[in-house]
């Protein structure tokens, strides 16, 4: 019996979340973390799976050292590597928003592999959707105001970042456009 009062009640506020347009990549969470989200990156192989932590101490880099006068080693003079991130292996995993640099306690992560969106406030999960069925949602107006003005201000972000990108396009064209005729122009004297 309480599986059904909770199926139920799953009902009615799957009803309400899309009313308010919360539901999906494409509700108001999503527009907040393609406004403001960042990336969540993993690096590494799908070959490994590596679970271990390694040495701290160990270190393959060759080091050298400058003599001082009285002829004993001093100061690192420098290291013998080339300072980079292996890119090769970078991995996409989701989408992240904090709010606690914009002074609210609040966080949005949606994680691609299982379509999983999970809304914090307070340090207390109010809405977590997966694979589009409503897992849990605790409404109140007190997060989802801050929820409302974000959505509103993400969307005019998205709309200038979409202005900016179809400029930048237009100009690749352009350019594109300008660099075909001037080849031709070289290669055939036209």
């Amino acid at each position: 019996m309480s599986k059904q009062k909770e199926n139920v009640i799953r009902e009615q506020r799957t009803i309400e979340a899309t009313k308010k347009n919360l539901m999906g990549p494409s509700g108001k969470f999503g527009i907040i973390l393609q406004a403001y989200g960042t990336p969540v990156i993993r690096q590494g192989t799908s070959l490994i799976d590596s679970s271990f932590l390694e040495d701290p101490f160990e270190d393959f880099v060759e080091t050298e050292y400058s003599s001082t006068a009285s002829g004993q080693r001093g100061p690192m003079a420098y290291r013998d590597e080339i300072s980079s991130a292996d890119t090769e292996h970078v991995y996409n995993e989701g989408l992240l928003f904090d709010g606690l640099s914009r002074g609210m306690h609040l966080e949005i992560v949606y994680w691609h592999y299982d379509s999983r969106l999970q809304v914090s406030y307070k340090g207390y999960p109010v809405y977590m959707e997966i694979a589009g069925e409503l897992e849990a949602y605790a409404p109140t107006d007190e997060w989802e105001n801050l929820i409302e003005r974000l959505a509103k201000s993400g969307k005019e972000k998205l709309k200038s970042l979409k202005k900016q990108e179809e400029e930048e396009l237009g100009r690749q064209i352009q350019e594109k456009k300008k660099t075909f005729l001037q080849r031709i122009r070289n290669k055939w004297g036209v």
